[in-house]
């Protein structure tokens, strides 16, 4: 079986878990040094979404600037 990658929300609820064994009083200091590693993992997880989505806005936004313009120089409206 194939494991789905993890998104954005789904490595967001496993962090804020994460942060409630942390802060609770029962942390299992054994385990410590797992749910740091797990959510240093989930944190880059987290980044990359947004680093990805940041791009993915980027280029329309850009693609539509350019669109803009090509609308702006149509030799068509010129005469009107």
């Amino acid at each position: 079986m194939v494991k789905k990658a993890l998104g954005y929300a789904e490595a967001l609820v496993e962090l804020e878990e994460i942060l409630e064994q942390l802060e609770g009083d029962d942390l299992d200091v054994d385990g410590l040094a797992d749910l740091v590693r797990r959510a240093s993992e989930l944190l880059t997880t987290c980044r990359a979404s947004i680093t990805r989505a940041q791009a993915d806005v980027d280029r329309i936004v850009e693609e539509l600037d350019e669109l803009e313009a090509d609308l702006d120089d149509d030799p068509e409206d010129e005469g009107k």
